[in-house]
């Protein structure tokens, strides 16, 4: 990996996280679905409805914290090998500056 690019694929996951995380505020507090008719089929439905959105194992609010995690976890992992290459340079640096330069 070019250690120039990192800053901008830091940037770019970073906006994505943003909007992900954006997204998933919004799924919590403005989704959920209430019972519209006041019947048991309208309840039966939102009941439906959440558990598949929001509670069950395969949900689409679970399916979008799981790309939020994998998201922070390669924005941590950029941060890594950004640090990495710093030091290496850092001690290529010093390294060359104990042997007199070239």
């Amino acid at each position: 990996m070019d250690p120039t690019a990192i800053p901008s694929l830091k940037t770019a996951f970073s906006g994505a996280l943003t909007k992900l995380d954006k997204q998933i505020e919004l799924a919590i507090n403005e989704v959920r679905v209430r019972p519209w008719a006041g019947d048991p089929v309208s309840t039966e439905a939102a009941e439906k409805f959440n558990e598949r959105s929001f509670e069950s194992g395969d949900s689409a609010l679970g399916a979008l914290q799981s790309y939020q995690q994998q998201l922070k976890a390669a924005m941590d992992a950029l941060t890594l090998v950004e640090r990495q290459y710093h030091a290496i340079e850092d001690d290529n640096t010093g390294l060359m500056e104990q042997q007199g330069g070239c």
